[in-house]
């Protein structure tokens, strides 16, 4: 009896997480008035996804999007309420769904592949590889041999009290492990660097999120399946290409409206409705593993051996997502707390990525 009471009680908290995950999801969606004939249903395509999968999957889901979509209205400085849209702001929306579902993206767009990124990745996973000759080949880019080793002092990454002042100490002391993951995220980071005058502040908190998102998620893999920690760490990263991707598509179609303010709130929708679409499809363009690519989908597109990368990425973007609110005080420990504890987040493991993440206890 107690083990039905407790099963009872658990899938009952999660079918009210996903109730108002729906609920909210739903209502940001219905204010924008419905797209053109020849443009995606966006609030079909929201409904589209099935509601049958594994209760842990579910509940961090549906957390993950709520916090998620509460840094969005935070970075844009969106209202809490949801406001209706007018007819001038729909056609907005319109063109941003025809240009993001066109065959061949903008490449203003389409973020491309670092140039470095391949070389790089094939030598860190190259059992035979010198650690000389990794060096070498950071040492052709000095903006990526700074930004590796701003990385490796950073909070997120430092692994000693000294602090590390060229690659060959980086390689020793990371590790060629350590040294993979800190290349994944500076490769990458260049992508965010804010440029446009529209809501600035976005690309930088999206950046912020994903560098704690990626090294949360990274963390939890390592707890759960230790094989998994790089490409856990790589597919957090490659989930916030979508966003910033949605977002630049925004700008560029408000900057050929003139005379009409920026509606934050249809940037938080849009965001949050094709935000994780863009990701996968970027991850296709850049011949990213079946895995990865299968992470950023639908849960119903991961095999059961490969839902353990889908809830490293959730479990990784809630928990840097929630250390974020926090340190940007637009949200209280005992918020925190009680979200992770809705999402069904284990609460040793938690703990201890927190502490890692954040440099503190909890």
């Amino acid at each position: 009896m107690l083990l039905a009471g407790t099963l009872i009680a658990a899938l009952a908290a999660a079918m009210s997480a996903w109730a108002v995950f729906r609920r909210r999801r739903a209502s940001a969606i219905a204010a924008i008035p419905a797209p053109a004939s020849n443009s995606i249903d966006v609030a079909a395509k929201a409904e589209a996804t099935p509601q049958v999968r594994p209760i842990d999957t579910l509940r961090v889901e549906a957390v993950n999007a709520l916090a998620a979509e509460r840094l969005w209205r935070l970075a844009f400085a969106a209202p809490a309420q949801v406001q209706p849209v007018s007819a001038e702001h729909a056609r907005v929306q319109d063109a941003v769904i025809a240009e993001l579902r066109a065959d061949k993206l903008d490449p203003k767009y389409f973020p491309r592949r670092p140039t470095l990124m391949p070389q790089l990745l094939r030598a860190v996973n190259d059992p035979d590889a010198a650690p000389d000759a990794v060096s070498r080949i950071i040492a052709q880019d000095p903006v990526l041999t700074g930004d590796i080793l701003r990385l490796a002092n950073s909070n997120f990454y430092r692994v000693t009290p000294e602090p590390v002042e060229t690659i060959q100490r980086a390689v020793v002391i990371c590790g060629m492990d350590g040294l993979q993951t800190l290349l994944a995220a500076v490769l990458l980071q260049p992508v965010f660097r804010a440029t446009d005058k529209n809501f600035p502040r976005f690309p930088l908190l999206l950046w912020e999120r994903t560098e704690r998102a990626a090294r949360a998620a990274e963390l939890y893999a390592t707890k759960t399946r230790r094989q998994d920690r790089f490409e856990a760490q790589l597919v957090a990263l490659l989930s916030a290409l979508g966003p910033l991707v949605v977002y630049r598509a925004t700008v560029a179609a408000y900057s050929r409206t003139p005379g009409l303010s920026p509606s934050a709130a249809l940037y938080v929708a849009l965001i949050g409705t094709l935000g994780r679409q863009m990701s996968q499809r970027i991850a296709r363009h850049w011949e990213s593993s079946p895995r990865l690519i299968a992470a950023l989908g639908p849960p119903s597109e991961n095999a059961a051996s490969d839902r353990g990368l889908a809830h490293a990425l959730y479990c990784g973007e809630l928990i840097g997502t929630l250390s974020l609110l926090e340190s940007q005080q637009d949200l209280s420990p005992s918020e925190r707390l009680r979200l992770a504890e809705d999402a069904g987040l284990p609460d040793e493991m938690t703990r201890s990525i927190w502490e890692r993440l954040t440099g503190t206890g909890r």
